[in-house]
């Protein structure tokens, strides 16, 4: 009767485990965005994961230098494709990097309401960003990973005042030119 037990659990534990899984496929097929996805869930974004459907939002990897040269060293961008199709696409380049640093990177990119971001709005979603890294930084090794050393560099400016990442953000050349006035 135990042994029958036991069975019964584990069959309903894989279940859920698979249901979890299939529910990120509404989002994506790569498997490291999935498991992104689940770095937001275990440690309760719940607002990322809200963001992302009311936006219907896709995640994917991306060369963005297909987009604009200019955009070959971004980390990602919150876009719309030509059918109106809203896309966070992550550069590729970051395909490698830690789950925990994408996860960061999808947070700070669900906060966009498409199709132009404000000044207020990515310091929003760069706080969004760095206090996401914070709950996960724990969980990745010391690593010279450049999307890694950004989460870092982002954390020491949020713990050093809130306005340092606005004027982070204002006196970049990039958001100068692309931020909405």
């Amino acid at each position: 009767m135990k042994k029958l037990l036991l069975v019964l659990m584990f069959i309903l534990c894989l279940g859920v485990n698979q249901a979890q899984a299939a529910d990120f496929s509404k989002y994506s097929n790569d498997y490291k965005v999935k498991a992104a996805l689940e770095v937001l869930e275990n440690i309760g974004s719940n607002d990322v994961f809200t963001r992302l459907d009311k936006n219907k939002m896709k995640i994917m990897f991306y060369d963005l230098s297909n987009i604009d040269y200019s955009y070959s060293n971004h980390y990602a961008v919150a876009s719309t494709d030509e059918n109106g199709e809203n896309y966070i696409l992550i550069n590729e380049k970051f395909k490698n990097s830690p789950k925990e640093a994408i996860a960061c990177l999808i947070a700070h990119e669900s906060v966009h309401v498409l199709p132009k971001a404000t000044l207020e709005e990515e310091v929003r979603a760069t706080t969004v960003e760095v206090q996401t890294w914070l709950k996960v930084c724990d969980k990745v090794a010391n690593s010279n990973d450049k999307l890694v050393q950004r989460e870092m560099k982002l954390a020491d400016n949020y713990q050093a005042g809130s306005d340092k990442i606005a004027q982070a953000i204002a006196s970049n050349s990039f958001y100068q030119a692309q931020l909405a006035k």
